[in-house]
């Protein structure tokens, strides 16, 4: 019965990561997907740190993403220059049919 209410549960639960992506010698994209079975709603990026990994025009109009259905993705264009950090912390935050509220912490580096 256990395993039964599990499969229950992951059916209605979406599941978000991240990662950077270079495209060509210096093109950088910060792409985010949704790998669950359920469909992320209303998606917000929070960077703890303050850091300028996207630009915030770009996140400001993109996000909060209203719904990212199953293997869907959203990307954004990534700042990447000599001499920046090499590790960035994102909070991932959304809601989905299994909780209103669920976070997840990614250490992107580059």
């Amino acid at each position: 019965m256990e395993q039964g209410e599990n499969e229950a549960a992951d059916a209605r639960r979406a599941d978000l990561g991240a990662t950077i992506v270079k495209l060509g010698s210096s093109k950088y994209r910060l792409k985010l997907w949704n790998k669950g079975k359920a469909a992320a709603r209303n998606v917000q990026i929070n960077f703890p740190d303050d850091d300028d990994l996207v630009n915030r025009s770009e996140l400001t109009a993109k996000f909060p993403f209203e719904r990212l259905e199953q293997y869907q993705s959203v990307e954004l264009i990534a700042a990447v220059y000599m001499g920046m950090k090499r590790k960035y912390e994102l909070t991932l935050i959304w809601a989905d049919d299994f909780s209103e509220k669920n976070e997840k912490t990614i250490y992107l580096t580059l």
